[in-house]
């Protein structure tokens, strides 16, 4: 009998081993093509954001239309230009993957370590349009999204919010193409130049509000992620108005 259980415990040790091993080689060698997959769902949320891609399609500059079956990664190469700033707005100089950024463990570091990373649109050599980050709480979820701004560093051309745990049919609204599509047109700036952001408002936006360049129809039944939401967007254009205001300054 004793015999028979140390046979059973020594078989159950091996067992619990190698499984131990297939599971670690198996992660391991999936790595690679998750990191893969990772970053092209973040080049196609960037793509979407500046108006180069549309479901499947790409915007090819040249026919002036949409392409269908886009090729993510042939699409990003072909229009983006990433780059890093630090947190006073200048340009990092090489050795930085912007798409390798995390946002979310660059906030642990020391605000003078922070790099933040930087996606233009190009149109025929010239910068279009920037696209930036936007993270934050929202009623149950870390969202993250991004937004792009035009040349004029004011006016939204995109916006995504594509990673959240939001209510289905009430926070959730938020990765709707509808709720998107609100914020395009509007500006960040007030007339002063002072950044002010985008606000999504309790119900519909009211057509003589002073503030109509400045806000988005809520979603009826997720007031707490929509107060996150606006919390979340100017938090994020607060750390790139260094750069932003800097370049705002050059077009004068």
């Amino acid at each position: 009998m004793r015999q028979t259980n140390a046979y059973t415990f020594i078989f159950i040790i091996i067992t619990a081993i190698v499984a131990a091993l297939v599971l670690a080689v198996t992660s391991q060698s999936l790595k690679e093509k998750q990191q893969f997959n990772v970053e092209t769902d973040m080049k196609k949320n960037i793509l979407i954001a500046v108006g180069v891609m549309k479901e499947e399609k790409c915007f090819d500059n040249e026919q002036n239309k949409f392409i269908e079956n886009c090729d993510v990664i042939c699409c990003y190469k072909k229009n983006i230009k990433s780059f890093a700033i630090d947190s006073n707005g200048k340009v990092k100089d090489g050795g930085i993957v912007p798409e390798r950024i995390n946002p979310v463990k660059e906030m642990e570091k020391p605000k003078d370590q922070r790099s933040y990373p930087v996606f233009a649109r190009k149109i025929n050599g010239k910068i279009d349009s920037y696209c930036i980050p936007i993270i934050g709480k929202g009623l149950w979820s870390t969202i993250f999204g991004y937004i792009a701004l035009g040349n004029d560093l004011n006016t939204v051309k995109g916006i995504t919010f594509y990673k959240h745990a939001e209510t289905p049919g009430l926070g959730a609204e938020i990765e709707k193409e509808w709720f998107q599509k609100n914020y395009i047109g509007k500006k960040i700036l007030n007339k002063n130049n002072e950044l002010v952001s985008i606000t999504a408002v309790k119900g519909k936006v009211n057509p003589g509000s002073p503030n109509i360049e400045h806000e988005v129809d809520g979603i009826s039944g997720a007031t707490l992620t929509a107060r996150g939401v606006n919390k979340l967007l100017k938090d994020s254009l607060l750390k790139y108005e260094p750069y932003f205001k800097s370049l705002r300054e050059e077009k004068k």
